[in-house]
C-alpha cells in the first residue's frame, strides 16, 4: 500500500522514468582545458618594476644621500679664522668691538 501518493504526484515519478544523464561531446573537456589553460595570467610579477630595478635604485639613492650628508657636514665645519672674521663683520654692523681673546 502506498502512502501519501496522489495521481499529480505518480505522474511526476513517472515523468522521472525515462531521463538520461546528461552527455557532452568527445574531446569536450579536453577543449575546455585548453581555453582554461590559455586564459591563465603569467606566472611572475605583473608589476613593470623588477626586483632588480627596485634593488638598484635604493642602492643609488643610498649613495646619493650618503653625498649630500658628506657635504652637508664639511659645510658645518667653519674654520676659526672664517667664524672670528665673521663675528667682527657682525660686531662691525652694530657699531660695536670684540676683543679677540677667546
Amino acid at each position: 500500500m502506498k502512502k501519501n501518493s496522489t495521481p499529480l504526484v505518480d505522474e511526476h515519478l513517472l515523468s522521472f522514468e525515462g531521463i538520461q544523464e546528461a552527455g557532452t561531446d568527445d574531446f569536450f573537456y579536453t577543449r575546455l582545458k585548453g581555453r582554461m589553460q590559455a586564459q591563465e595570467p603569467r606566472q611572475g610579477w605583473s608589476l613593470p618594476v623588477k626586483p632588480v630595478w627596485a634593488i638598484s635604485t635604493l642602492g643609488l639613492l643610498l649613495v646619493v644621500n650618503a653625498f649630500m650628508l658628506s657635504q652637508q657636514a664639511k659645510a658645518k665645519k667653519p674654520s676659526t679664522a672664517a667664524s672670528s672674521s665673521s663675528l667682527q663683520n657682525f660686531a662691525e654692523s652694530y657699531d660695536q668691538t670684540i676683543s679677540s681673546a677667546y
